[in-house]
Order: structure tokens, then C-alpha cells, then sequence
């Protein structure tokens, strides 16, 4: 059982008395869209003094976390605008006080008859539930990480305004949570879907187990267990043979064969190299740093390593609007909110990159147009009412305003970082060729805009213009050929791939035999220097087939238009 003298002694958080340039801009991003968090808070009667955001019902508890901390970081600042907002401090920090009861309430370690509503506004199985997703398994119960941390950092920003029983309510959480993963190893995964991402939200939930129980027995081994997980969320197969020195260890002994990332630094998920995913690799620089610096504690190297070779590559692919283009295509929002600049803030802090911070500013300039085009809510109203994307309602999507909380309170401790570089030095300096025979593609950066071919996983050529996604969109098998032999499902058996680099273009040549080999692709690819491309294609069959289908030249066109950006 947790006891009191098991958490932390902290009184405050470590945090700036002032703002910054940065922060200051996400807290004008808050302050817009705190209506919309009182419209959808609701009081919960089943204990004193709860209450939940957006019905209470969404996986692991993100319908409510995101608004509590956004709530409550908003109280703190020196800044805040009680009278152009409308709310006052004191009622943020009573509702978000609310939702952090409601959320220790409904947890798997809260009361057994404690469960959320019987209706909500999300997924109709999540309500009447339970969240901490005990007996769910390691991907559900582990995800928990992400929104287990967000809570402790409310539960130190508001330190004295929660009383005992709310505190030691969090402490079972995290106590609950450290007592899952606490001793467990960190997962393995490159291939298909990489374990890339559920290494960083674990690492994530055990950074808050230690600190918050910073007193406790075990508190030293839980911090151990996470510094694995740090390394092991961005580990490369050629780490297993690093023989360098890394706290006390060597870089090859913390990899044992626990690898995450392909050996270009690339991530692949749900079988596409994926740049959200990758990017789930260098978010734990500000989700870890902000719950470090909070208790005024550095930054351990492990949760440095390889970030800025995983970095590197989604720099070189970030679009005109902010967005890293998606080479083998996309299966979540091409075009999301906000949190697209979230790599870019770790870098522009940590890397002291001048390039990332401009990048930065490029995704916050769009996120806060978006954010204005829509009267301070994150989504259309009523697109957002009516509209279900490939998991949830729409409606839900207004809690990535977390996204927004986040990279606050992260240029809050941290500051603003590296002075950007101005765009037209940043294009020429990003420009070029970058070839990843293991992710299996190229790429080109021009004055126009961007051009790849890939060879893995999706046989698909990419012409992006400078606006990027938001005017082609990332969609799998575009451009080359689809075939669909009557019955031969499709396969893909590479015979031959060569690439020619050169400073200013690339020519490709690959030779692919598809749909149970029974059908062969042979595909010339070139992208010229003024951003052209050469594409030539020829299909040869290599047994009596029937050829039922064959669709080339696809491109997908984004038909998504926001008020304040220019058409596309």
C-alpha cells in the first residue's frame, strides 16, 4: 500500500516566473480555446467534487487529461488574461482539480463501482468502463503513460490547492502503474509496426512513477527500469555493436537485441515507414523534459540517444505548412491540428538547431491560423459534430489542444531555444538528395517542393509541391501502378533496385515482381533538378494471367480548405 512518506516532498514545481516568445504564443492559443473547455465540462455526481470534459468517455482517459492540464497550466501564468478569457483563474483550477478527481475515481485503482458515464460522446464501448486498461494487454495498459504523467504535473503545478485524499488518489495511479511496468523489460519491433512508440509513452508513465513516488522503496529501481526504456525507444540493430560508454554502461550492452528503429533511423508502422511514428521518437525529449525539469532534475543521456539521427530525417521532409511528408503513405490525418511542430521544438532546444527552430514556427504559424479560422476551437464546429475520422467522432479531436498545453509548458521551463533560420537560407540548406535503402525510398528536396520513390512496403512515387500535404496527399500506391490479377492477391518480391544520387536529382530503377509473381513491374524513375519528374512504366506478364485492373497516375488532391490559410 502507498503511503504519504512515499511521494514526493516537492511543495512547487521548478517552473520560470516569466514567459518567453514561445510560450507566450501557445498561451494565446489556450486562452482562445478555454470556452470551448467550459462548454463540454460537465459535473460528475457520483463523488464530491468530480467532474469530466467531452462526456468523460474516451480511451485511456484522454477525453478529460488533456483539458484538466490545459486548465491548470493556464491558471499558473503570470500572463493569463482572466478578463479577455472570461474564466478566472480560480475556476480553472477548480474544474481542472474536478477532472483530476474524476480521473483518480474512474481509474482501475479507484473504488470498483466507480466508472464512467453509461453515455458519452466518443466510442460507445469505452463508457461504463473503467480506464488503466487492466487486463487489456501491454499496448492498451501501457498507453496510459502518456495521460499518468500529464495528471502528476497537475498534481505539482496546483500543489496547494490538492488536498490529501486527490494526492494519495494519484499516488495509487502511479503506484498502480509503476507496479505493471516497473520491473519489465523494454519491447522489441522494427518491422511492420515498431515499438518505437509504446517504448516512448511507457518510458513516459514510469518518469512520472518515479518522481511523483520519489520516496519510495522501489523509486530507485523504476528510475533504472525507465532510463532502459528511454534508450531502447530509438535503438538501431547497429547498436548492438557500439562499444562506447553510456552511464556507466556500453551502448551495445543497453541495446542487447531490443531495437525499435530501422538502421537509417526511420520507424515503420502499421506497415509503412510512418513519419508520426518516427516522430514518437523524439517527443519524449519534451514530454520526459518537462517532467524532469518540473522537479528540477536533468535530463539522463539515454533519453538523448539517437534522437537527433531519428531528428534529422523528419527535418529534411517537413513540408511548407509544417508537415513531414509521408513517403509511403498515411493512414492517420494527413492534415492535423496542431502537435506537428513538436519534434521541431525538442530540436531547436536540445540540438540548439536554428533550422528546427524555424520549422517550428512554420507549424505554430499554421496551428494558430487554423486555430483562428475556427473561432478558437481546434475543429469546425460543425464539421467536427458531424464528421468521424478512422477511429473516433470528430468531436474528440478537440482535446489535442493537450498538444498545445504541452509545447507551453515545454518553452515555458525550457525557453524559446536556438534563432530560426531565415526560409530562404533554411530551402537551401535542406535541398538535396537523401537515400534509406532499409526504409526503401528516396527522396529529393527542390525549389518546388519535394519528390520520392519508394521501394518498400508501398511501390508508390511522391511530387510534392511547396504547399506539401496540403495540396497532395500522402495516399499509399500513388502514382505507380496498381495491378490486380483474378486470382493472384497482390505480393511484392523486389528483384532489383538501383539509385543514382546526384547533387540535385536521383534516377531509379526497379525491377518488382507483383501478385504472386506472377506479373513483373519494371519502373524508371527520375527527379529532375527544377522539380520535374521522368516516370516510365512498363508491366510483362510471366504466366497465362487474366489482368482485371490496372490504375496508374493516381494522385490524391487535399480538397481540405481552413478560412485564414490560401487555397490550396
Amino acid at each position: 500500500m502507498v503511503r504519504m512518506a512515499d511521494t514526493t516532498e516537492l511543495s512547487a514545481p521548478f517552473l520560470p516566473a516569466e514567459e518567453n516568445e514561445l510560450s507566450r504564443r501557445y498561451l494565446r492559443m489556450i486562452e482562445k480555446w478555454i470556452p470551448t473547455g467550459v462548454e463540454y465540462f460537465r459535473e460528475w455526481p457520483d463523488r464530491p467534487n468530480c467532474g469530466h470534459f467531452f462526456g468523460g468517455c474516451h480511451w485511456y482517459g484522454n477525453e478529460t487529461t488533456p483539458p484538466v492540464e490545459t486548465f491548470a497550466l493556464a491558471s499558473i501564468s503570470p500572463e493569463y488574461d482572466e478578463k479577455g478569457v472570461g474564466v478566472s483563474r480560480s475556476d480553472l483550477q477548480r474544474m481542472a482539480i474536478m477532472g483530476l478527481r474524476y480521473l483518480c475515481f474512474t481509474h482501475d485503482s479507484g473504488p470498483e463501482d466507480c466508472v464512467r458515464p453509461s453515455v458519452g460522446m466518443g466510442r460507445p464501448e469505452i463508457c461504463g468502463t473503467k480506464w488503466g486498461e487492466r487486463g487489456l494487454g501491454f499496448f492498451k495498459e501501457s498507453q496510459c503513460g502518456h495521460g499518468i504523467s500529464a495528471l502528476g504535473r497537475v498534481c505539482l503545478l496546483l500543489r496547494d490547492r490538492i488536498d490529501d485524499e486527490t494526492w494519495m488518489m494519484m499516488a495509487r495511479v502511479h503506484a498502480d502503474y509503476a507496479g505493471r511496468f516497473g520491473n519489465m523489460a523494454p519491447k522489441s519491433g522494427i518491422y511492420v509496426d515498431t515499438q518505437m512508440e509504446e517504448n516512448a509513452w511507457t518510458s513516459n508513465g514510469l518518469t512520472s512513477c518515479f518522481l511523483f513516488l520519489e520516496r519510495h522503496e522501489q523509486a530507485a529501481a523504476w528510475e533504472a527500469t525507465c532510463r532502459r526504456w528511454m534508450y531502447s525507444t530509438c535503438a538501431t540493430p547497429q547498436d548492438a555493436k557500439d562499444r562506447g560508454r553510456l552511464n556507466g554502461a556500453t551502448a551495445g550492452s543497453l541495446a542487447g537485441k531490443t531495437f525499435t528503429a530501422l538502421p537509417d533511423y526511420w520507424a515503420e508502422n502499421h506497415g509503412m515507414v510512418h513519419p508520426n511514428y518516427t516522430a514518437s521518437g523524439v517527443r519524449p525529449l519534451t514530454s520526459a523534459g518537462t517532467q524532469l525539469k518540473l522537479w528540477g532534475r536533468e535530463l539522463p543521456p539515454e533519453v538523448f540517444w539517437n534522437r537527433r539521427r531519428v531528428y534529422e530525417n523528419l527535418k529534411a521532409m517537413t513540408d511548407g505548412s509544417g508537415y513531414a511528408q509521408a513517403v509511403q503513405g498515411m493512414d492517420w490525418h494527413y492534415l492535423p491540428s496542431t502537435g506537428s511542430e513538436t519534434p521541431h521544438s525538442a530540436a531547436a532546444v536540445f540540438f540548439d538547431d536554428p533550422d528546427a527552430a524555424a520549422l517550428l514556427r512554420r507549424g505554430l504559424r499554421n496551428a494558430e491560423l487554423r486555430q483562428d479560422g475556427n473561432g478558437g476551437r481546434m475543429y469546425d464546429r460543425e464539421f467536427s459534430m458531424k464528421a468521424h475520422d478512422q477511429q473516433d467522432p470528430m468531436i474528440m479531436r478537440e482535446v489535442t489542444i493537450g498538444a498545445v498545453a504541452h509545447q507551453y509548458l515545454f518553452h515555458r521551463l525550457f525557453g524559446p531555444g536556438a534563432a530560426p533560420t531565415p526560409d530562404d537560407e533554411l530551402e537551401r540548406r535542406l535541398a538535396g538528395v537523401r537515400e534509406y535503402p532499409h526504409a526503401g525510398f528516396v527522396h529529393h528536396r527542390h525549389p518546388r517542393g519535394q519528390t520520392s520513390f519508394s521501394w518498400r512496403n508501398s511501390v508508390m512515387a511522391m511530387p510534392l509541391t511547396r504547399e506539401g500535404i496540403y495540396t497532395i496527399a500522402p495516399c499509399s500506391d500513388s502514382w505507380l501502378g496498381r495491378p490486380v490479377v483474378k486470382g493472384r492477391p497482390d505480393s511484392h518480391r523486389l528483384k532489383r533496385v538501383r539509385v543514382t544520387d546526384y547533387d540535385d536529382g536521383f534516377a531509379a530503377a526497379m525491377i518488382m515482381d507483383r501478385c504472386q509473381e506472377s506479373l513483373r513491374q519494371e519502373v524508371l524513375f527520375a527527379s529532375l533538378p527544377d522539380g520535374r519528374a521522368l516516370s516510365f512504366e512498363r508491366f510483362t506478364a510471366l504466366e497465362n494471367l487474366s489482368l482485371e485492373s490496372l490504375d496508374q497516375g493516381f494522385l490524391r488532391i487535399t480538397n481540405e480548405h481552413f478560412p485564414l490559410l490560401e487555397p490550396n
